[in-house]
C-alpha cells in the first residue's frame, strides 16, 4: 500500500486523532476530523463498485424531475409550489441487495429504495452500473428535519450534482451557504442549470455566462457546469443567417451521451466516466482525509525542546508556586501552537491543589535531616547548608513528580503527532511541511521515543 492511497492516510490522521485526544479535545479541528475519520472508515467497507450520487437543489428546481428523467420510471413526487420530497429517494443501477448497507449507511429507508436496471434494458444502462441516484429534500425546506438531512448527505455522498433553475440561480443561499462551501470537494460536484427550456434559446448562453461567473468567482473555477431539461430538450442556438460563424466558447459542458433521455445526455456524459471508473467512494475518502490532515497540520510546528527545571523549582522553594508553573509551562511551550500550549499549562497546572500539601512535606523532610550538632563550631552553617540541600532536593523531587513529569509527557505527545504528521505524503506539500520532515529525528532528550 503506498502512503498516497486512502487506507494510508486515513491510517496517519486515525493516528494523529489518538495521539491528541486527550490534550486538544476543545480544538473544533480535532472534533472535525474524527468526524471525517469515522465516516470516511464506514465508506471504505462498503462494496466500492457503487458510486453514490446526490441531487440537491432548492424547492422547484426540478430535482424530483430530473430523478425521474434518470430513471425514466415517476419514482419520486415532483412539484414546484412546496417541498414534496420529504425524505430521500435512492435507485440502484445493479444489485440493489448488494447496495442494502451502503443505503443503510447514508439512512434511505426500504421504502424508499428502488432497482432501475431489467432485463428489457438489453445494455442501454450498462454505462451507469454501479450509481445510486439519490433525490434528496430541499435545502430550503421550511421543514427543518429536511435541511438537517440534506447537511447530513452532503457530507457522505461521492458527488453532488447541484441543481439550479432559470428563475433562482442566483441565490444568495444557495452559493454562499452551500456551493462555496463544497468548493473544497469540487472534485465531487456538478452544477446544472435545470428547466432551460423555459428559456429563449438566445437567452440560454447569457444566463449560463452568468452563472459561470457566479461559481468562479466563489472558487468553483473547475467546476463543471451543465444545462439540462428533465421535461423537454435543452433549446439550441438557430444557426446563423451570416453563414458559418465559428462558434464562440460556451459556459456549458457540451459532450452528451447517446444513451437515456435526452433532456440529461450531458449530465450523464460527464457522470459515466466517474461511475465507470469505480474510484468514486475512495477519492471521496482521500479527498477529505486530505482536507482534514492539511487543516490538523495547523496543530503541529517546529520540534519540542524540554526546559531545564532549575527555574521552577527556586520558584517553589520560594514558594512562588502559580507563577513558577506558568513560567515553567511558557518556557515548554515556546514556539509551538497556541493548543498545544495551552495543553502543556492545563498539564503543569494539573495537580496544583496537591502541590502545597507536597512542598510542605518536602520541607518538614528536610528539617528532619537538618544535622543535630549544630552547637559545633560552623556547625551552624553546615547544617542550614545541609537542611537547603535536602530541601532542594526534596523539592526537585516534588516537581518531577507534579510537574515536569506531566509537561514532558505532553511534549513527547507533540513529538510524536508531528512525527505521524510527517509520514504522511500530504505534508511534503504543507506550509512548512519539509523543515519539519528535517527535524522529525529529534527527540525530545528526556524522551526515549
Amino acid at each position: 500500500m503506498s502512503d498516497s492511497a486512502p487506507e494510508a492516510k486515513l491510517d496517519n490522521l486515525q493516528r494523529f486523532i489518538d495521539l491528541v485526544t486527550g490534550h486538544l479535545d476543545d480544538q473544533p479541528q480535532l472534533a472535525q476530523a474524527r468526524a471525517v475519520a469515522d465516516r470516511s472508515a464506514d465508506r471504505l467497507r462498503f462494496p466500492q463498485q457503487f458510486t453514490t450520487i446526490a441531487l440537491a437543489g432548492t424547492t422547484g428546481s426540478g430535482k424530483s424531475s430530473m430523478f425521474n428523467a434518470f430513471t425514466t420510471i415517476d419514482r419520486s413526487p415532483a412539484g414546484i409550489l412546496r417541498p414534496t420530497t420529504s425524505e430521500p429517494y435512492a435507485c440502484v443501477w445493479g444489485n440493489l441487495y448488494l447496495a442494502d448497507e451502503l443505503l443503510d449507511w447514508l439512512g434511505v429507508s426500504p421504502r424508499r429504495r428502488f432497482t432501475r436496471e431489467s432485463p428489457l434494458d438489453a445494455n442501454d444502462e450498462l454505462s451507469l452500473r454501479g450509481m445510486i441516484l439519490l433525490d434528496l429534500p430541499d435545502v430550503d425546506s421550511v421543514e427543518p428535519k429536511h435541511r438537517v438531512q440534506v447537511d447530513r448527505l452532503l457530507h457522505l455522498v461521492d458527488v453532488v450534482v447541484w441543481i439550479c433553475d432559470p428563475q433562482k440561480y442566483a441565490d444568495q443561499l444557495v452559493h454562499e451557504g452551500y456551493l462555496r462551501q463544497l468548493a473544497a470537494h469540487r472534485s465531487g460536484l456538478i452544477v446544472a442549470l435545470n428547466q432551460t427550456d423555459k428559456l429563449l434559446p438566445a437567452h440560454l448562453p447569457k444566463v449560463g455566462a452568468d452563472l459561470r461567473q457566479l461559481l468562479d468567482e466563489g472558487g468553483l473555477k473547475g467546476v463543471p457546469l451543465v444545462a439540462t431539461s428533465a421535461t423537454k430538450t435543452v433549446p439550441e442556438m438557430p444557426p446563423s443567417k451570416r453563414g458559418p460563424v465559428k462558434p464562440k466558447p460556451g459556459p456549458f459542458s457540451m459532450e452528451k451521451s447517446p444513451n437515456g433521455y435526452v433532456g440529461v445526455a450531458t449530465l450523464r456524459a460527464l457522470l459515466e466516466p466517474i461511475i465507470q471508473g469505480q474510484r468514486a467512494g475512495a477519492d471521496t475518502v482521500e479527498r477529505d482525509v486530505t482536507t482534514a490532515l492539511t487543516e490538523m497540520s495547523a496543530l503541529v510546528s517546529g520540534p519540542a525542546t524540554q526546559p531545564p527545571a532549575g527555574p521552577l523549582i527556586e520558584a517553589l522553594a520560594r514558594n512562588d508556586i502559580d507563577a513558577g508553573i506558568r513560567n515553567y509551562a511558557a518556557a515548554a511551550a515556546k514556539g509551538l501552537p497556541t493548543p498545544w500550549a495551552d495543553a502543556i499549562l492545563r498539564a503543569a497546572s494539573a495537580r496544583r491543589e496537591e502541590l502545597s500539601s507536597a512542598l510542605d512535606k518536602a520541607k518538614d523532610v528536610a528539617r528532619a535531616g537538618r544535622p543535630r550538632r549544630a552547637w559545633l563550631p560552623g556547625g551552624r552553617k553546615r547544617a542550614d547548608a545541609r537542611q537547603d540541600a535536602l530541601l532542594h532536593h526534596e523539592i526537585d523531587k516534588v516537581a518531577l513528580r507534579y510537574i515536569v513529569e506531566p509537561v514532558r509527557r505532553t511534549l513527547a505527545t507533540y513529538e510524536r503527532a508531528r512525527a505521524a504528521m510527517s509520514l504522511t505524503a500530504l505534508w511534503a506539500g504543507a506550509p512548512g511541511g519539509p523543515r519539519l520532515a528535517q527535524t522529525q529525528s529529534q527527540d525530545l532528550s528526556t524522551d526515549g521515543t
